[in-house]
């Protein structure tokens, strides 16, 4: 005899008219399956099955009231693919094209050899298993399927030509495209041109080489707009460990970058003249002192009158002057000069690859009347106190910038002890503390 399998997780109903075999067949099927049901006639087993729907079906044929055969033509009605296992005494050819037509799965002859049946049952518990797992690995296919779908990250796979085969909702929404028009296209569609070259190179050997990459990537949605992304790509593989496609996931950053850069942008620049600021002057002058650019000019300007405005007419108004003077130099040096407000009243000007000369021109810019601004026509005048310096090596920066606020401070000096109050000109925009 075949050893028994219990199926655990199994259940059958057993359905026979002769009371004496129903029992004594019902209590060896008890050691193959975890539940046995039990009906004497087709009737009563269509009902059981309806309220059980047991796995596997042994049924006789002849019975009173409905038949075997009629019982299952019922139960398929039901469940196409239920697992049916016929013992009979008659092998008429009759039966045998009945059981055919309707699918039965085993068949066969009474007296029963248990050690068949068991070998019948097994089988049928077999197909049942096999569908189960499929079933779940369909529910978990499905699952996964719509996870991804919703997925709060883009997800997007290509073949091993790169060509897109499965965006989710989420690409489509960041994107702006629809998974129309990008599936059988390269993800090259996204590209900003903001992105070096190098990273493309790296991230194909990676995922090529079966290795992941993670970057940050600048591309282009459909109306143009440039956004940021954090990606992750990589490849997937097979059963046999064979990459078969490429997957990306990736989240929509811009908010964060741009956040990022107003911070960046706040470190390095003041809020009120948009100026660069302190910290920034201060991280210039050191990467000067240790470039090549020299030679190396510094101008130093103090806003005149500036309390006095302040005390007199409001900060507000003495903010408006800080801002003017921000403007003038703005116009006064070159795009590439580094403009920095160090002090509540005072700018500073590094130009790199300037000589003396050209610096004391640019000052000269200032003080010169084009530049020069005017007197307001509230009573006070606007102006700035200047000085300038150059250094020609590395070692002179420091000393530089002191020399350039010592003649700022002289020319201050100089200009408040030369005007007075009954020979000040009109529009004259030098008016000391």
């Amino acid at each position: 005899m075949l050893p028994i399998i219990l199926h655990n997780d199994m259940s059958i109903l057993y359905v026979e008219d002769d009371q004496a075999t129903r029992e004594a067949v019902s209590r060896m099927l008890m050691a193959v399956v975890a539940t046995v049901y039990t009906a004497a006639n087709g009737r009563e087993g269509l009902e059981t099955y309806r309220i059980h729907t047991p796995d596997v079906v042994v049924t006789d044929i002849r019975m009173p009231v409905m038949d075997g055969i009629e019982m299952v033509r019922e139960i398929r009605r039901l469940r196409a693919d239920c697992q049916v296992i016929v013992l009979t005494a008659f092998s008429d050819t009759e039966y045998l094209l009945d059981c055919v037509s309707i699918g039965i799965n085993h068949y066969i002859i009474k007296p029963v050899d248990f050690a068949k049946l068991v070998e019948a049952i097994n089988q049928c518990c077999d197909y049942v298993n096999l569908k189960r797992r499929l079933s779940k690995q369909d529910e978990t296919l499905n699952l996964l399927s719509q996870a991804m779908k919703q997925a709060p990250a883009s997800v997007l796979i290509t073949d091993l030509q790169g060509a897109i085969e499965y965006v989710n909702t989420t690409f489509t929404k960041v994107t702006g495209y629809s998974a129309e028009e990008v599936i059988g296209r390269n993800p090259c569609l996204l590209k900003s041109g903001l992105n070096p070259p190098e990273l493309y190179q790296g991230l194909w050997n990676s995922i090529k080489g079966g290795e992941e990459w993670e970057c940050e990537l600048a591309n282009c949605r459909k109306d143009g707009q440039v956004y940021w992304e954090l990606a992750k790509f990589c490849p997937l593989r097979n059963s046999a460990g064979v990459t078969i496609k490429y997957l990306k996931v990736s989240q929509d950053i811009t908010e964060r970058k741009h956040y990022e850069e107003s911070l960046r942008y706040l470190s390095t620049h003041d809020s009120l003249t948009n100026l660069y600021n302190r910290a920034y002057f201060e991280a210039e002058m050191s990467r000067l002192a240790a470039s090549r650019d020299f030679p190396v000019s510094i101008v130093i300007a103090d806003v005149d009158g500036l309390k006095m405005v302040n005390d007199n007419y409001g900060h507000d108004e003495g903010d408006r002057l800080i801002r003017t003077a921000a403007e003038l130099l703005l116009t006064a040096f070159r795009a590439g000069d580094v403009v920095s407000r160090i002090g509540g009243d005072e700018f500073a000007v590094l130009l790199p690859h300037t000589d003396h000369e050209t610096a004391q021109a640019a000052v000269q810019r200032i003080i010169h009347e084009e530049c020069r601004p005017r007197k307001e026509k509230d009573g006070y005048s606007r102006g700035l106190s200047l000085g300038v310096a150059t250094a020609y090596e590395a070692s002179e920066i420091y000393a530089a910038l002191k020399l350039a606020d010592r003649r700022m401070y002289q020319d201050k000096y100089d200009k408040k002890h030369r005007v007075t109050p009954h020979d000040q000109p009109e529009d004259d925009g030098i008016a000391g503390d």
